[in-house]
C-alpha cells in the first residue's frame, strides 16, 4: 500500500497533469507558437507546480513536526504526574504505615504511649514538609528532583 502512496500514486497525477496540461496548451493556443515558446511555458508550468508542490510538502513536514512535539509534551507530562503520583503514594503510605502501629498498639495496650504520639507528631511535620517540598519542585519533569522523596535514594 505504502508503494502505492509513495511512488505510483504520484507518478500517474504528474503524468495525467502534464498531459492534460499540454493537450490544453495545444487546443487553446492552437499550435501557434514556437517550440521554444512551447518549452519555455512547459518549464513556467512545471516549476509553479514544483513550488506548490513543494509548500504543501513543507507545511506537512511542519505540521508533522509540530504534532511529534506536542506528543513528546503530552507523554513528558504523563511521566511526571506518574512519578508525582508514585511519591505522593510513598510519602502517604508511609505515614498510613505509622497509623497501623498507633492502632495495633491501642488494640494490644488499650493506650498509646508518649513515644508513638510524639513519633506521630513528627510523622506528620514530616509528611507537611514533604508533600509541601513535593508542591514546590521547580523541575517536576526531572525524575532525579524525586530521589530526596526516596531514603534508599539518599543513601552514598
Amino acid at each position: 500500500m505504502k508503494i502505492i502512496n509513495n511512488i505510483i500514486f504520484p507518478f500517474f497525477s504528474v503524468a495525467a497533469l502534464m498531459t492534460f496540461y499540454q493537450v490544453g496548451k495545444f487546443y487553446l493556443l492552437k499550435g501557434s507558437y514556437t517550440i521554444w515558446q512551447s518549452h519555455i511555458m512547459t518549464i513556467v508550468f512545471t516549476s509553479l507546480v514544483a513550488t506548490i508542490v513543494s509548500l504543501v510538502m513543507v507545511n506537512r513536514t511542519e505540521k508533522i513536526e509540530k504534532d511529534k512535539k506536542e506528543l513528546e509534551l503530552r507523554e513528558s507530562k504523563i511521566r511526571t504526574l506518574q512519578i508525582t503520583m508514585f511519591t505522593v503514594h510513598h510519602i502517604v503510605n508511609n505515614f498510613l504505615n505509622r497509623l497501623l502501629l498507633i492502632r495495633i498498639e491501642a488494640e494490644e495496650e488499650g493506650t498509646i504511649s508518649q513515644e508513638s504520639l510524639e513519633k506521630l507528631e513528627a510523622d506528620i511535620s514530616d509528611v507537611s514538609r514533604k508533600l509541601v517540598a513535593l508542591s514546590e519542585l521547580e523541575h517536576p519533569e526531572n525524575p532525579e528532583n524525586f530521589n530526596k522523596f526516596f531514603p534508599q535514594h539518599n543513601k552514598s
